[in-house]
């Protein structure tokens, strides 16, 4: 994702043949303009990263990553789990158009902003999605991108931890080696502390007949089971991808550069053919061109790489001709096909809540005092869950949450999509059609939503499987200014069903004997609401249409489907492009995205050294 820029390189300036440093430094656009790289990638995030890092393991072969932020300084906010706040490295302020469906509602647009990107700023939780998603990848035209071709990149992206044995079986946690990797840039643990409430909340999901799912990243991502994190257990600190992929190796890599708090203008082209980049200082105003010999990539996140796309002459050349953008390929569906996850948040009062629980650290300074000094002595902490979750999370199909699921998916088939998105491309079209088919064909399969209580006063409910759609569009030829995202939250009626699905479980779960003895009384978003109508309107007033977790809009599937780039992370009509992040995606995993981008960051890297004999 394009949000975050490199601290100080030394970044020396000189010919090729020259070692060109090992760390990068600032320089006027004059020198910076002089200097080439074999690969100039636009986005230090997961995906960004790891190609950067996969490609500069060949000493021959320089890389440049172009960051829109900085580097963070390694405060606790980032990098200590229980201290867990965001908001300095966010994209802020930046809002959504105003929401249709919801009553013309602007809502913040969230991404990092930052070297690491999504990973510097996310919750850390580290899961793969259901086999069916990734295998509905390769049926939409984004071929060799099935479980079983991304299988291998999971493993190789990560280093699993065990937790304690005696620990991991009073707590039921459960795993399977032989799904894993242990040798990899990414590490994954579970935390090794935990609240009482825990066994409240799994008693109760079990008596729902909720199974315990043995490892959700062996390809079946349903049912109750314990978050995995990238944390890394030796220091129980965030293991994000600046760590990884970079800090890791970068005093072996003097072919390896990040210059930071830098936007990527656009890409520059001879005909078709990518050859480089201009960029833009944020902070001097220092603007220039760096040249790209083999290949300029994409890693900007679903928000900005769709933005980098369209001010470079990519996209809908009848909108861009609007903006006096002259066209280089013609590719309507360039910023189309926004997905995101919907959040729901539900807050309780409790009689009878153990102490402590998820919400003990804001609202006990004497607790909190007390766990930071175990946390600072590496004991088991508090301050080893991130701020203001549990351990736990539910996630279940669609016939799994209710009873109604037959009429929620007759309510799917009869939405029509050229009527719900009357200005997108008929070739958008065609493929929002595809994505229904497969979607409706798998929803009482794979997770369409999740739960996951934090053991305090607050319950998170995230609706995973949206039909709706949203687009980002630029209007205006500054790389500076915001593009306009439409997250298209509940366009389709059937999403808001499937929220409210999601949201009656929750109450019968909390009715149940383990969760009732604690005295719940729901106070948002409907506390004594039983009417549907009355609930589905507090659901709508009070939802939120994204949990940073934006992708697609540069999705990779049939060109005539409305796809931007091949299964070979080309962008259609070009030569040397190329784009690596989640805006490849055909659509949104059920799970949390971040596992998921690490995978196809080192698929793509393989892909592209292959491309370039390497």
């Amino acid at each position: 994702m394009l949000c975050g820029i490199v601290l100080g390189f030394v970044f020396a300036i000189g010919a090729h043949a020259r070692a060109l440093g090992q760390y990068a430094r600032a320089v006027d656009a004059e020198a910076l303009s002089k200097q080439q790289y074999d690969f100039v990638i636009a986005g230090g995030g997961v995906a960004g990263l790891t190609v950067a890092d996969r490609l500069s393991e060949n000493p021959k072969v320089s890389v440049l990553v172009i960051e829109y932020g900085p580097f963070d300084q390694k405060e606790d906010s980032v990098l200590v789990p229980g201290a867990y706040f965001p908001v300095p490295y966010l994209w802020l302020p930046f809002s959504s158009t105003p929401q249709t469906a919801l009553g013309g509602t602007v809502y913040s647009v969230p991404c990092g902003r930052v070297v690491g990107g999504g990973s510097a700023v996310n919750a850390m939780f580290f899961h793969r999605s259901s086999a069916e998603d990734y295998d509905a990848w390769d049926a939409l035209g984004a071929k060799g991108w099935n479980w079983n071709s991304l299988f291998p990149y999971f493993k190789k992206s990560e280093t699993f931890n065990r937790p304690d044995a005696t620990y991991a079986k009073e707590r039921n946690i459960t795993w399977d080696d032989s799904v894993h990797g242990f040798s990899g840039p990414v590490r994954a643990s579970y935390a090794p502390y935990d609240y009482p409430g825990s066994a409240n909340f799994y008693n109760g999901a079990r008596s729902l007949g909720i199974r315990a799912t043995k490892d959700p990243n062996a390809g079946d991502a349903t049912g109750i089971f314990r978050l995995q994190r990238s944390v890394d257990p030796k220091t129980n600190t965030r293991s994000f991808a600046r760590v990884n992929h970079y800090d890791r190796i970068i005093a072996s890599r003097p072919n390896y550069h990040i210059l930071p708090n830098t936007a990527v203008g656009k890409v520059t082209f001879r005909g078709t053919t990518a050859v480089g980049v201009e960029f833009v200082n944020r902070t001097s105003g220092v603007t220039g061109n760096i040249t790209a010999k083999r290949e300029v990539i994409l890693a900007a996140g679903a928000v900005h790489t769709p933005q980098i796309l369209q001010l470079s002459g990519i996209g809908s050349a009848s909108y861009l001709k609007g903006l006096g953008i002259k066209s280089v390929v013609d590719l309507p569906g360039v910023g189309w096909n926004l997905q995101d996850h919907l959040v729901q948040k539900v807050n309780y009062n409790y009689t009878n809540n153990h102490f402590p629980n998820g919400g003990s650290l804001q609202a006990n300074a004497t607790y909190a005092a007390e766990q930071r000094a175990l946390y600072d002595a590496n004991q088991p902490s508090a301050y080893d869950l991130t701020a203001t979750t549990g351990n736990l999370i539910i996630q279940l199909p669609l016939k799994d949450f209710t009873s109604d699921a037959q009429s929620i998916i007759s309510l799917a088939k009869s939405q029509n999509p050229a009527s719900l998105y009357p200005k997108a491309p008929a070739s958008v079209i065609k493929g929002y059609k595809a994505q229904r088919e497969l979607i409706i064909k798998n929803i009482n399969d794979a997770a369409i939503g999740d739960i996951s209580w934090n053991t305090g006063p607050e319950t998170s409910l995230y609706m995973t499987r949206p039909l709706s759609r949203g687009s980002v569009l630029i209007n205006t030829t500054s790389i500076l200014a915001d593009p306009l995202v439409d997250f298209g939250a509940i366009t389709d009626p059937t999403d808001l069903e499937m929220l409210y699905a999601i949201y009656i479980k929750n109450r019968q779960l909390m009715a149940t004997p383990d969760l009732s003895v604690l005295g719940p009384s729901e106070t948002s978003p409907a506390a004594g609401v039983t009417d549907k109508a009355q609930i589905l309107a507090r659901l709508k007033a009070t939802l939120q249409p994204s949990n940073a977790h934006e992708c697609c809009t540069a999705k990779m599937g049939k060109r005539e489907d409305g796809g931007v780039v091949d299964s070979d992370n080309t962008v259609y009509g070009t030569t040397r492009l190329s784009v690596v992040d989640a805006s490849i995606w055909p659509y949104v995993v059920g799970g949390g995205p971040q596992a998921s981008v690490y995978a196809g960051g080192e698929k793509a890297a393989d892909t592209i050294k292959r491309r370039h004999g390497l």
